[in-house]
């Protein structure tokens, strides 16, 4: 069966609920401590498909192997020191920091999370039950934010009430921010993640799923300019699964933000793409640098933002960390995990 219609007949079972419903925050973690002054951060983004079953089958397994390989890398002294995830829908998603040794988490909204009113966004049709648009989130936004370093402050936002389109609705998508304490750098580091609405998997044809993505784009516009409000110095840090569906509507859009946002992009990953392009020539996903933007961006979900200037911040080198299975069995998601090291100036 189709996975949006298992999606459907899920909910039908009251099998949607799936995902915490609780406060989102910030949850203690024994690990390693990371006190030492430091130059540098290395942040990882991994969308990592954790659907519940029946609309997804041997997840729990792939992702205690993502679990166990962050582990493997912490104890080759390798492991990000921030890692964000899309799609952590299910406790075993939500497992990956204690298991892998990461101190400190901070949850997305979670299924209940009141959504911001807005005006309604008009589909045409109107919004259909046989997509999911008329049945209220189901999941929770599915995103998390793990960190070696203290997190001080977390803020998190829903997507408006009816900004989303198709099968994406049934996820309670935003926007999540965890604001760290560096040791040895100065000014507050923020790091946001967010997962925008799908293109054509939605279930919508693009110039109508666009609508959705536009309206989610702005909202997280917003959020992005209220962290900058609130400390001047704040040196923000973009990362998640942008969605960019192969629609050049949707590139200039993200563009027109990141260049208000004065960023710029650290990496930018596809999945049909780069995924290809890993598995045959390993050395061109590794080293410095080498996740060059040398593929058409408009093939790209999966991106890194930084301040543009550079006189703080800047990408110093860039490493696929999830492609296959490290026994050479399948990818342990349908999309790639990248890390990008980032130098403080």
């Amino acid at each position: 069966m189709n996975a949006k219609l298992w999606l459907l007949a899920a909910v039908a079972l009251g099998l949607g609920t799936v995902g915490r419903a609780g406060v989102d925050g910030t949850v203690a973690m024994p690990a390693l401590d990371h006190r030492a002054p430091t130059d540098r951060i290395d942040v990882m983004t991994y969308n990592v498909g954790a659907l519940p079953w029946p609309l997804a089958f041997g997840r729990p397994e792939a992702l205690a192997k993502i679990a166990d390989r962050l582990a493997a890398l912490r104890a080759e002294g390798r492991a990000p020191d921030v890692v964000v995830l899309q799609e952590a829908f299910t406790d075993e998603a939500r497992a990956i920091g204690a298991r892998a040794g990461y101190r400190y988490e901070a949850l997305g909204p979670g299924v209940g999370a009141q959504r911001p009113a807005a005006a309604p966004l008009a589909l045409p049709g109107g919004r259909q039950f046989l997509r999911g648009e008329t049945i209220g989130p189901v999941l929770s936004s599915g995103l998390v934010i793990l960190s070696d370093y203290r997190i001080t402050r977390v803020r998190s936002t829903a997507f408006p009430a009816d900004a989303c389109a198709g099968y994406d609705c049934l996820a309670n998508k935003g926007a999540l921010a965890a604001t760290l304490a560096v040791p040895g750098v100065a000014d507050p580091v923020e790091i946001v993640t967010t997962h925008l609405n799908s293109g054509n998997p939605s279930g919508r044809p693009e110039a109508e799923n666009r609508l959705a993505f536009s309206a989610q784009m702005a909202a997280l516009g917003r959020f992005v300019d209220g962290g900058r409000g609130r400390v001047r110095r704040t040196i923000q840090i973009v990362a998640g699964d942008f969605n960019m569906g192969h629609s050049p509507g949707r590139l200039a859009l993200l563009a027109g933000y990141i260049r208000h946002w004065k960023m710029k992009p650290a990496a930018a990953m596809g999945r049909d793409k780069y995924a290809a392009l890993c598995r045959s020539d390993e050395a061109s996903c590794r080293g410095d640098l080498a996740i060059a933007s040398n593929v058409p961006l408009i093939h790209s979900n999966d991106w890194q933002f930084y301040p543009s200037d550079e006189t703080r911040l800047r990408p110093a080198a860039r490493e696929v960390l999830f492609t296959r299975d490290p026994k050479g069995a399948k990818m342990l998601s349908d999309h790639i995990g990248f890390s990008v090291v980032y130098r403080f100036q």
